[in-house]
Parts: structure tokens; sequence; C-alpha cells
């Protein structure tokens, strides 16, 4: 693949556009030969790793397929792209196939001359249940952000079938982040029959010539007296419920030290419960589990007022009482004594921001002021506050911001259509807009080499979306990362 070069040399690369670097041929070459998964940070072109192999096998294996499977369609465009930069074949010879093209043509598509497939994994699988092409004539497979192959979802189904199908199956697995310990990576291993492992960290020093640095700061905010004394009706609230289970027997610990997991266990273990129960113990069981449902939807209007402010508490609460006719333990609570003198409470706070609002707004001010022409990309958790957010960020001056979410619509809150995101995306990169406020849908994969600002909302509970968030920043250039949290609140636990 011409090592020590300045540019790769390959027949089938264009020449000087696929910078030579040692740890990404190496790789290529290796994954060449057996199945293996790639871990290695963000940004240092795992894309391009995959793009190597490619070159490789439709150079030496004319006749046979290759397929790119990626979660979502913004990250399949996004693959093609990449490919159709770097790879010399004609236009033609590269397909995308995602739920949006009709199965039908999708037949005709499979059964083309197309070299080289992009598709959602889910769409694959569908295709090969129903018979819609084969796979055994395929050299190459890439599985991408393949933490995602757990128990049933498409990528071990269609791993399995590819390893049955095709005579010389090679298989190559990415991602930043594997899995937080050493069970899921080997169970992940195992459903995409790995057999080797390459793995580079920012230390490596064939990586670190390659590596910006990402400053990490945390920024601690109070909460004022209004939402603590908030926060108290609605511990009451949680804490009679707990109380009663505890007298059932279903709660054993003190209840300052009951979490979220506790109240899931709980629930698991009173439906197991409820399928042995003669007819006469199912009555109090499913008192039980009401009460657990009612103590777990207060403990979330607690964390929402905590971690995220009166106004997502606000529209959480609305969605509980438009839904309380279906649900006994929303009627549970909306019945307590202490739920109206919540609303009252509420409705004093009126528009109160939470502190880690305004906290955010001078981030995004003074990073503006500093830098016109930088990119900011807030992550919050839920989409309530995302909405939230854009509309105190609009009346910022020089901020130009749009809310990216997933295509689900949900009650009363639309969500945004797979073209509607690769609008905004590219709105962003050609700087149209200078702010995104996303939910996870932007954690994985999306390359947006602009930013130099990621601002978490809230802390997140979990190694793999942290490693993402932060790895969208520090790209090209020296990169920050805030984390907003309010002292003595889930915040912190997390």
């Amino acid at each position: 693949m011409g090592l020590n070069k300045k540019y790769v040399e390959h027949l089938l690369i264009w020449p000087e556009t696929l910078e030579a670097r040692l740890y990404q041929q190496t790789i290529a070459e290796k994954a060449c030969q057996k199945n293996t998964m790639v871990i290695l940070p963000t940004a240092l072109g795992k894309t391009v790793i995959s793009t190597l192999a490619a070159a490789h096998f439709l150079y030496n294996h004319w006749n046979m397929k290759i397929l790119i499977m990626a979660p979502t369609r913004p990250l399949v465009l996004q693959h093609k792209d990449t490919f159709g930069k770097f790879l010399k074949i004609k236009a033609e010879e590269m397909v995308v196939l995602t739920g949006k093209v009709p199965p039908s043509y999708r037949r005709f598509l499979w059964e083309g001359d197309a070299k080289v497939f992009f598709a959602t994994p889910q769409v694959v699988r569908n295709d090969l249940e129903s018979g819609r092409f084969s796979i055994e004539n395929f050299s190459l497979v890439v599985f991408d952000e393949c933490h995602r192959a757990r128990k049933n979802y498409a990528y071990t189904l269609v791993a399995k079938d590819y390893v049955e199908q095709a005579r010389w199956p090679i298989i190559m697995a990415t991602t930043a982040s594997p899995g937080s310990n050493q069970k899921i990576i080997h169970q992940t291993c195992s459903d995409l029959y790995i057999e080797q492992i390459e793995f580079r960290t920012e230390e490596d020093p064939d990586v670190k010539p390659y590596i910006y640095r990402v400053d990490v700061e945390w920024k601690q905010v109070d909460l004022p007296k209004e939402y603590k004394e908030t926060g108290a009706i609605l511990r009451d609230i949680l804490w009679e419920r707990l109380r009663r289970l505890q007298s059932l027997g279903v709660v054993k610990k003190y209840l300052n030290y009951v979490n979220r997991r506790d109240l899931l266990e709980a629930g698991e273990s009173l439906r197991k419960l409820l399928e042995d129960a003669s007819e006469t113990e199912k009555g109090p069981l499913y008192g039980a589990i009401m009460l657990q449902a009612a103590s777990l939807t207060t403990f979330h209007a607690l964390e929402l007022l905590e971690t995220q402010g009166a106004n997502s508490l606000s529209r959480f609460l609305e969605r509980v009482e438009g839904n309380s006719r279906q649900k006994k333990s929303y009627r549970n609570i909306i019945n307590d004594p202490h739920y109206h003198l919540l609303r009252n409470y509420l409705s004093k706070i009126g528009g109160l921001n939470h502190p880690k609002v305004l906290a955010l707004k001078e981030e995004v001010s003074r990073h503006l002021r500093n830098n016109p022409s930088t990119r900011i990309l807030v992550f919050t958790q839920y989409r309530d506050t995302a909405t939230h957010l854009v509309n105190e960020l609009k009346a910022l001056n020089g901020v130009y911001v749009k809310r990216f979410v997933g295509q689900a619509s949900k009650e009363n809150d639309p969500g945004l259509s797979q073209d509607e995101q690769a609008q905004i995306l590219h709105d962003f990169r050609e700087g149209k807009l200078n702010v995104l406020v996303a939910t996870s849908i932007a954690e994985e994969g999306l390359d947006i080499p602009v930013v130099d600002l990621v601002i978490f909302y809230e802390p997140v509970p979990s190694e793999i979306r942290y490693i993402q968030r932060k790895g969208r920043t520090g790209r090209k250039s020296i990169g920050k990362t805030v984390i907003l949290a309010a002292k003595e609140t889930y915040d912190i636990a997390y």
C-alpha cells in the first residue's frame, strides 16, 4: 500500500488524496488477513482503514463485493462520501441502501453491477431474511460502531449469515469504545467472529503525532432555594411510596440510599413473582407493581428538576397528567395531596432557569467572542431540555443554533427526518449554524471536524458515551470539553 510515503499509493486510490499514516496502513493490512476488531480513538481514521482494506479486496478480488454497515443513515452517507473521495471507482459502483429505498428496488441493486454497498444493518438483515440477496459473494464486510452488536441486534445476525454463507469471509469491526468491561468485549468478539484485535491508544508512538489535546473542565453550580423547596415536595411524594414498598418487603434499603437501579430490579422481581402467583396473591402484587412504577416516575421527575430544570419537569408532568387515565401509577401520583402543592410551587417558579442554563449561555458567549468562526456542540440527554436550550441560546447575539435529535416522533415532539438531519449537519459544517444542541444521536461516528468546544449539559454514567461525546472535538486542533453539573444532585452521582 505504499508504506513510508507522504500519500498512500495504490492503483485504486486517487493520487495525493489520502495521507499515509503508518498505523492506518499497518492495521488495514492485518485486517485483510483475519476477522479484526479495530479499536481506535475518535477522529483517527477508522473509515480510512476500512477504505484501505476495501481497495485491497477490490483490486485482488474484482469479481466480489464489499459491504459497509453503520447504525444510522447519516453515518452510512458519511461513509459513502469518504469512500467516494478516495477510491478510484465509478459512482454507479457505490450504492446506498437504507429503509428509504423500496425493498423491490433493493433486490435489483443487490443483484446489479455495484461493487461497494453502504447500508444500515436493519436493511441488510431484513433483505437476508427475505431472500432478496445472498451475502456469499462478499469479500469484506465492515461493522462500524461494532459495540452495538448485542444480543439480537442486526449486526450479530448478519455476521452469522456471512460466516455461514461466504467461502472466505473477512469481517472488520470498528469502534472507539468497545465496552465497559472484558465480558462485554469478549461477547462482542464472539458475536462478530473476531480473530484478532488491533488496538491503539492516544499514547501509542505511531498515533501520538496525530492527536490533538482535549482540555476537560468541570463547572459546578448551586441549585437555587426555589428548586430545593420543590425537590423536597417531590421527595415527600417519593418517600411515601417507598415506605409502603418497604413495609411490603420490596425495598430493603434505607430510603436515602434507594436509587433507580434498585427500583428497576424491584420491578423485575415483582413481575417474576406474578408469573407463579395464585389468584389471591396477584392482587397485592399488582398493587406493589403500581407503587414501584409510581416511585420510578417520581424518581425521574426529581432527577429532571435537579439536573435539567423546571421547564423539563413541567413538560414531563404535563405528559403524566395527559396519560393518567391509562396509567394507574400516574393517577396514584397526581391524586397525592402533595402533588397539588408541587404544581403550585412550579407555577410560582415560572421561568426560573436552572443555573446550568446561565452557565451554558456564558460559556457559549465567551467562546464565540474569542473565536467567532468556532463551532459548538451541546449534548443533553432529553429532548425537552434540547428544545429549551435552543430557545435560550437563540436570544444571544451571533448564535445560530438548531436542535439535532433522532427520527422518532414523540408526543407533541416530532423527530427529524434523515434528510433534515443531513441538512442540519451540512449547515453546521458550512458555518450557517455555529451551535448544535444534540441528544445522543450525535454521539456516534458523525464526522464534524470543525467542532472545537463540546459542552455536556449533564454528566453521563457511561464510559462509552463519555468517550464518544468528548471525541467530537480535538479533531483538527486543540479542543475543549466543558461538563456542567449541579452540586448535591444526581449529576454528581453520575
